[in-house]
């Protein structure tokens, strides 16, 4: 991964990088991880165990650590539990014991920590839309410093780093022959371009590597344009997707040695989004606020979850929500009935009972009084309870 220098803050043209994480053994082992939930971080199950021979990983061996340095991070949390995709355990007998999980799709783990993370806001996942070839991808990463033409430059690097690439490839499920189905994910590549455009390794012209297929790939890099190395296995892929930045890979493997020409193979996460919905927790994106049970979600605001599928929000008071989505759901309330608001849609409201849209005036409510206007009847009504 290779650094610039420079600020560069969170917005439409960079992800918040505070759920990337050092993953971390006692042995020495390292690994990047993300964290998708107060408590799950997603990395590469290579990470945790990496051939047929390995043992099985010991949860209490690892660490999750956050913070830009990883020398002085800002917390680290012990691992109560290793969650190996079954997949990925399962094709680890192949190709002489080393596996294939890796161009399958399937390199994935999760970390159930001891703790939740409070005052960090979680990454969101893409849970199943398609993604665009030609995307501007945003990595990062604890690996090691790479230069394009003499490839890696210093093993010992205690920074996370991170650069952008361009999505080339996009495969939903790899075509793998003699492969059970539920054997195949989903793998995303991008190709390390440099600045004469000599290099294009997954262009029209290039031979396919492994199940990523042909296409096309422009040789022209990024002002950032940045590979992978040793250390960011594990690392997360940032699509801005419908306004929203998601982790939509994570790193696999490498064809090269983080020189340009080099291919990073990610897993797809979207392909395997039912496995991750066994493990997280509802309200999985939202930030706790390390006291009683208050969450922040950046859309949303402040909520406090309760049993029952009740919820009680800073302005909107007591409502009921039974689904499970974190940036969509359907909500009752005893003054508007069920109600249906979105991170794309809110502060406006669909109300079910009325067949009508509503304005949610956020700083004129308060719980015992929410105004909204009603575009209905075209007037502002206000509920008291």
């Amino acid at each position: 991964m290779g650094s610039n220098l420079g600020s560069f803050s969170s917005g439409d043209n960079f992800p918040d990088l505070s759920p990337v994480g050092l993953v971390q053994s006692g042995k020495g082992f390292i690994g990047t991880g993300t964290l998708i939930s107060p408590t799950i971080v997603v990395t590469a199950g290579h990470v945790l165990r990496g051939s047929y021979k390995a043992k099985a990983p010991v949860a209490s061996e690892w660490t999750f650590s956050l913070g830009s340095d990883s020398l002085k991070p800002t917390a680290t949390y012990s691992v109560s539990e290793i969650i190996l995709h079954p997949g990925w355990t399962a094709r680890l007998s192949y190709e002489g014991g080393i596996g294939d999980g890796d161009i399958l799709g399937l390199d994935l783990a999760l970390l159930r920590l001891d703790l939740p993370v409070t005052g960090v806001t979680p990454a969101r996942f893409n849970a199943g839309d398609s993604e665009l070839i030609g995307s501007r991808v945003i990595l990062a990463g604890y690996g090691s410093i790479a230069d394009g033409k003499r490839g890696v430059t210093s093993v010992d690097n205690f920074d996370r780093l991170a650069g952008e690439n361009t999505l080339d490839r996009v495969v939903e499920t790899v075509n793998a022959s003699n492969v059970l189905q539920h054997y195949r994910g989903g793998v995303l590549g991008v190709d390390f371009d440099s600045p004469d455009e000599f290099f294009n390794s997954l262009g029209s012209t290039a031979s396919p590597i492994d199940y990523l297929g042909s296409g096309s790939s422009a040789s022209t890099p990024l002002p950032y344009e940045a590979t992978t190395a040793g250390g960011d296995s594990g690392g997360p892929a940032f699509v801005r997707m419908n306004g929203v930045w998601k982790v939509v890979g994570t790193v696999s493997y490498g064809t090269e040695s983080s020189v340009y020409g080099d291919v990073t193979v990610y897993t797809r996460l979207a392909s395997q989004s039912d496995w991750f919905r066994i493990y997280l927790e509802r309200w999985a994106p939202a930030r706790r606020a390390g006291f009683g049970e208050w969450l922040n979600l950046d859309w949303l605001g402040n909520f406090a979850t309760y049993q029952g599928d009740w919820i009680f929000h800073e302005k909107l008071g007591w409502f009921y929500s039974p689904g499970n989505g974190a940036d969509e759901f359907w909500a009752w309330q005893t003054e508007l009935g069920w109600w249906w608001t979105s991170i794309k849609a809110y502060p406006y409201f669909y109300a079910d009972e009325g067949k009508c849209w509503l304005y949610f005036s956020a700083s004129d409510s308060t719980p015992s009084r929410c105004r909204f206007y009603n575009y209905e009847i075209k007037d502002w009504e206000i509920f008291e309870r």
